[in-house]
């Protein structure tokens, strides 16, 4: 001891420091503005950093951010007050994990009261920190359990209790007091209480289970009834049992407040047994199907449906479907089979057939069962429908019935509660309307239908109908949007039914076509009436007895009577006197058989001059044969009788005219029966009219002729053709002479021969002249063949001239490039070849003559025209005396090919170039010859013009034999033109306004592809 006693300072510090390193808190000091400036080895250790980096404010690096601002804010005020600081933050460790701590920090004063100094130390309370938060956890987890059971044992009923036999009651909760309307501050009641709450009825029976407590220890489970304070009973399920094995005297269980199941339940059976007789008076079964197809269950009442034993098990599917009618069976089959595989419920309706043959309707309703979704049983009901089926397809039929008679009507309903402006519609309404059946109705929506003119009268039935009571019966229109009208006639009677308020019931028709057919009726009648007045006769009508009821206003005015004398038998004193008698006689024995009238008869005139009328009177009857009404005409033919008289006057003069003709005339029908036959034919023949009809006039045609005539009249009379023959009739004194018979159809306005009219000339003296005719022509054919043969003749020489004198230009050639020193072969080859060319040509012109004198058809071929003038040309040109006149070609671009025989064409050509060249000769200005084809919808024209003197007579230069060349044979152009035209074409001349001539050639076109053509020159 003594020598602790002497220990030195520094030895004091370096154990004080030892210890304040060792220490388990983390120790450190600070300046009196609050910089850190120690920290002892376990600060270090705990963060893991060295002193350097924890030194000053750097250490708060440690202090886990959500914390930091908080914490350094806190601890700044208390340094800035001087006053300790206690404060609590996580303090990161060495290994990255936040631990709580708490930290102390007290300020050092020194003797004179200034602040030198902080001690601080920082305690690791992390694990009293989780203590701490798991006790308030399990603190507020205990209180939330208990009002959990207290707000269930409130929120169920259920109150808890414990009972000790011996003693009684010893726990009762909350709810329990609730239940029993006990007051909780008195405590739990006695035995005696209890049993004195309990319902007199069940009293008894509780306390007898409160004594066998004493004796065992099973539990108990049993519903009695409590009679509260305020007189109210409830229903208390009381459920109990021991607490432990190691205490078995006392119970602990539940009372659970079950009135509102026990009413249920009461109200359950109370209801089965209403569903069960429902059932029976309803026709309803209930069914349980499982998912392996079979039936669980089958009430009562579905047996007797199905008119099966309700003692037997229910049917097996089989059996089931054995049942159901076989119209229905294959769909029930499969919609069980879709219920089972889907897990859907069904709604349908079907037949069955029960054993003794009867047939039902069934509604089977079904709703499956799930549980853990798996399909567990298909519950449902069958319901008998048949009466209701029966009534639903005799309610469709009717109202099949009544929209069909409503849309052949045109006749729509509806109903209207004006309380509620409800309107309810039929379909035939709707159409009527012409609206959407989905479209909500309303009077707003129905007056924007009505006519702007007629809302008005609609609003005022409506209203007065509302208001009222009244009936409605209207007629309005309907306008819609593109301008149609229609009309309706809209009719409503008030209900005399049960209701809050007035209920109508009505019909909308559809009388547009009656209105329109109103119309066409008042203005046929207008148009009648105006037919009858402007129609040139006087119309009335009269009853069956025969009086007059109406006269046309035009009799009247004839009359000078007025209406009421024309009526009954009044118009009888118009008729003459003469005629009276017979007029009335005919006209009653008319009306005795209901027979048509016809007569005629005078009527006198307002001015008393009597006019003859034509009275026709027709009956109109009714579906059984008798007369209602009789309808007649009055027709003035007084101008129809002096026509007669005068027509019969002409009639005569008419038949003398005839007879008087020098011809014989004949008339008959449409089909070529004689009708008529003047007097002439009867006198010719020495026959009487019988011999002569019926065909009969045949037999005087001369046997050679009879067979061509009867046909050509034949065909007269079946074409309606004119009828023109030339045949020798037979006279009377067995002589025949050539007759000429022509007859001609009349027709009436239809064209329908109506008569046939002929005569006869006698042309005998005229054919034998015509004999003598035709021998002269004979003698002139035989003279004119003659004069032919010379024709053609100079026409070959001519068509032979051009090809020959080509030949001898170059055959002349040929022989002066022979006969050159050298000779020049080439030229004499090409001047053997244009010999060979043109006699080649020559034979080719041969040929043709030939075919004209045979009579062949031309060789037609699509030809290009311009390659056929160039080629005309280059042979024309060959003649070195036509060589200086220049020529010059103007064609069309895209000419088309033309059918024609090359040759003949070529040497028309030919003939018509050289002509004009020959022309030209002697003339005093240049010489031009110009060539030009155009085309146009009818074909091409060729046109050669030049600028000659022209020619005297364009049109007979195309003659035989006539030339305006000293030595030319007028047969060029004569046969130029015959060979055009035997092309389809013409040819013809016109002379020039500035001097020459142009001859045109015009040839029809084929539809070949055009082809190009150049104009060019040739010197």
């Amino acid at each position: 001891m003594a020598e602790n006693d002497h220990i030195s300072v520094e030895d004091q510090s370096l154990s004080l420091r030892q210890i304040i390193d060792s220490s388990p808190a983390l120790l450190h000091t600070a300046r009196p503005d609050g910089y850190l400036d120690f920290f002892n080895q376990t600060w270090l250790d705990f963060t893991g950093e060295p002193l350097e980096k924890l030194l000053g404010w750097g250490w708060t690096s440690c202090i886990y951010p959500d914390e930091l601002e908080t914490f350094v804010r806190s601890m700044r005020e208390s340094f800035a007050k001087g006053k300790p600081f206690q404060e609590t933050s996580r303090v990161r460790r060495a290994d990255g994990v936040y631990r709580w701590m708490l930290h102390l920090k007290v300020p050092v004063f020194d003797s004179v009261g200034n602040l030198s100094k902080w001690n601080g130390s920082s305690i690791d309370i992390d694990d009293r920190k989780r203590a701490e938060e798991q006790l308030i956890k399990s603190a507020r987890e205990s209180q939330r359990s208990q009002f959990y059971l207290a707000e269930a044992q409130r929120l169920g009923h259920i109150g808890n209790w414990v009972f000790d036999p011996a003693k009684g009651f010893e726990y009762w909760s909350d709810e329990l007091f609730r239940i029993h309307d006990f007051d909780p501050v008195k405590g739990p009641p006695s035995s005696e209480q209890y049993l004195a709450a309990v319902h007199p009825q069940d009293r008894e029976f509780m306390a007898l289970l409160m004594k066998r407590m004493l004796l065992d220890d099973s539990g108990f489970d049993v519903t009695k009834r409590i009679v509260r304070a305020n007189g109210e009973i409830r229903y208390v399920r009381c459920v109990g049992t021991t607490v432990s094995d190691n205490d078995p005297s006392k119970r602990i269980g539940v009372g659970i407040d079950v009135t509102g199941h026990e009413v249920l339940t009461q109200e359950l059976r109370r209801r089965e047994a209403y569903l069960a007789e429902a059932q029976r008076l309803g026709h309803i079964g209930s069914w349980v199907f499982e998912p392996t197809g079979t039936f669980d269950y089958w009430s009562h009442e579905l047996f007797c449906i199905y008119g099966l034993d309700p003692e037997r098990d229910p049917p097996t599917l089989d059996e089931y479907l054995a049942r159901v009618h076989p119209l229905d069976r294959e769909f029930m089959a499969a919609l069980i089979k879709r219920m089972l595989a889907e897990v859907v419920g069904c709604d349908v309706t079907k037949r069955i057939v029960r054993p003794s043959g009867e047939v039902r309707h069934i509604r089977c309703v079904g709703a499956p069962v799930i549980e853990n979704g798996r399909l567990k049983r298909i519950v449902g009901n069958a319901i008998d429908v048949t009466d209701y089926e029966l009534l639903v397809q005799e309610r469709r039929r009717r109202e099949a019935y009544l929209a069909e008679a409503q849309g052949l009507s045109s006749t729509g309903s509806f109903g209207w509660r004006p309380s509620c402006n409800i309107v309810v519609w039929s379909a035939e309404t709707y159409r009527i309307f012409e609206l959407d059946p989905a479209t909500k109705l309303t009077l707003e929506a129905i007056m924007s239908r009505v006519h702007p003119e007629d809302r008005t009268l609609v609003q005022e039935a409506t209203e007065r109908a509302s208001s009222k009571g009244d009936a409605i019966d209207i007629t309005l229109r309907l306008l819609f949007s593109d301008g149609r009208v229609k009309s309706v006639r809209v009719l409503a009677r008030p209900l005399e039914i049960d209701s809050d308020g007035l209920e109508f019931a009505g019909a909308v028709i559809d009388i547009t076509e009656a209105k329109q057919a109103e119309e066409r009726i008042r203005r046929n009648e207008r148009e009648l009436r105006t037919l009858v007045e402007a129609i040139p006769a006087y119309v009335g009508t009269a009853l069956p007895d025969g009086s007059v009821e109406f006269i046309s206003q035009s009799w009247l005015d004839y009359t000078g009577f007025s209406r009421e004398q024309g009526m009954g038998w009044g118009w009888g004193s118009t008729i003459h006197p003469e005629d009276f008698d017979r007029v009335l006689a005919s006209w009653r024995a008319a009306l005795a058989v209901g027979a048509p009238v016809e007569q005629e008869l005078r009527c006198r005139r307002g001015d008393g001059t009597y006019h003859w009328f034509l009275y026709r009177s027709l009956p109109l009857r009714d579906d059984g044969g008798n007369v209602v009404k009789w309808y007649g005409t009055l027709t003035n033919i007084d101008a129809l009788k002096e026509t007669e008289s005068a027509l019969q006057t002409r009639e005569h003069q008419l038949l003398g005219i005839i007879e008087t003709i020098p011809s014989m005339l004949w008339s008959a029908s449409p089909t070529g029966e004689t009708t008529h036959l003047s007097q002439r034919v009867l006198e010719y023949c020495g026959a009487p009219l019988e011999e002569l009809v019926n065909r009969g006039w045949e037999g005087f045609i001369h046997p050679d002729d009879r067979e061509e005539t009867t046909k050509a009249f034949g065909r007269a009379i079946s074409s309606g053709e004119s009828y023109s023959a030339i045949q020798r009739l037979r006279r009377a004194d067995g002589e025949y002479r050539w007759h000429h018979s022509m007859g001609e159809p009349l027709r009436d306005p239809g064209g329908k021969i109506i008569q046939w009219y002929g005569l006869a000339i006698d042309i005998d003296e005229r054919k034998r002249a015509e004999d003598h005719l035709r021998d002269t022509r004979i003698k002139l054919a035989k003279a004119s063949r003659l004069a032919t043969v010379a024709e053609l003749a100079g026409s070959i020489a001519h068509e032979l001239n051009q090809p020959l004198m080509s030949i001898l230009a170059n055959a002349q050639a040929a022989k002066k490039w022979l006969n050159g020193a050298p000779s020049n072969v080439t030229e004499v080859n090409s001047s053997i070849e244009r010999i060979i060319r043109d006699a080649r040509a020559a034979d080719e012109t041969m040929q043709h003559i030939r075919a004209l004198f045979k009579q062949e058809s031309f060789d037609k071929k699509d030809v290009n025209i311009p390659d056929i003038i160039r080629e005309v040309v280059r042979i024309v040109q060959e003649d070195p005396k036509k060589r200086d006149v220049p020529i010059q070609c103007h064609f069309e671009e895209s000419l088309p090919a033309v059918p024609v025989d090359q040759i003949q064409i070529q040497q028309v050509f030919i003939n018509l170039i050289v002509n004009a060249i020959e022309a030209l000769e002697g003339q005093q200005v240049a010489p031009l010859v110009l060539l030009r084809a155009v085309t146009d919808s009818n074909g091409m024209l060729i046109q050669v013009i030049d600028n000659g003197p022209g020619v005297d007579d364009p049109d007979r230069i195309f003659d035989a034999f006539v030339t305006t060349k000293e030595k030319g044979m007028g047969i060029g152009l004569a046969v130029s033109r015959s060979t055009v035209e035997a092309h389809g074409g013409r040819l013809w001349a016109e002379n020039n306004k500035t001097g020459g001539a142009t001859f045109n050639v015009a040839l029809p076109l084929s539809h070949a592809r055009p082809t190009t053509a150049h104009i060019q020159e040739y010197a």
